[in-house]
């Protein structure tokens, strides 16, 4: 009996010193949440090369909400209306307009302007009369909330931003008839787990002919 407990112990003495040799081996991070949990990770630091947080987007490929790379990785496009996009800089400033474009970071989706990189001349533009789309691949929504940036014309029946489900447009979103770009936000709660796509549309060719967008977020 006593030889039994002897070996029980050494066994449990051994399990300690393995744990706590590979926990002094692999290292760890302790992950902190808002919820007052701690999550600890057994990682050791010099194995992280970076780390990505999941931002509510499963897309079948990779594409830019922001416009920040420069191009429209990850849209189609149809027309005319966005073939010099997105838009470098703010370019209804520089051409005197009155009207800040608002945009994040560097570059966005104007569909007046013809500015689509730094070495273009500031200021030029394409005019209100091509028309056209662009459409995101399709992405699952994670999350409760679509936040983006809109401006440009105001004819929600000719230029807008559609959310579309499945194939069907379930939100259609115009702006206010000037290039500052505010702040729309869509509660798609019920369309979790749905397979969506954001498509843009410009089918006018008249004043305020265009649309503006940025900025595209799930929270």
């Amino acid at each position: 009996m006593f030889f039994g407990k002897k070996m029980v112990l050494l066994v449990m003495f051994a399990g300690v010193c393995i744990f706590l040799i590979v926990g002094y081996a692999v290292g760890g991070m302790t992950i902190q949440l808002n919820n007052g949990k701690v999550i600890d990770v057994p990682v050791n630091k010099e194995d992280i090369l970076s780390i990505t947080f999941d931002n509510g987007l499963k897309s079948t490929g990779l594409i830019t909400w922001n416009f920040e790379t420069g191009d429209l990785k990850g849209w189609t496009k149809t027309g005319t209306a966005f073939d010099f996009q997105p838009t470098y800089g703010d370019n209804p400033t520089a051409r005197h307009r009155g009207q800040p474009s608002n945009h994040q970071g560097q570059y966005w989706i104007g569909g007046y302007e013809k500015r689509p990189g730094p070495s273009d001349p500031a200021g030029q533009t394409q005019g209100d009369v091509p028309q056209g789309t662009l459409v995101s691949q399709s992405f699952k929504i994670t999350q409760p909330f679509i936040d983006f940036l809109i401006g440009g014309g105001c004819d929600i029946n000719k230029v807008r931003v559609e959310l579309l489900i499945d194939g069907q447009v379930v939100y259609k979103t115009t702006g206010k008839c000037t290039e500052t770009m505010a702040q729309v936000s869509w509660n798609v709660m019920q369309f979790v787990g749905k397979t969506s796509q954001v498509r843009l549309v410009d089918n006018s060719s008249g004043g305020w002919g265009h649309i503006n967008f940025d900025e595209l977020k799930f929270n």
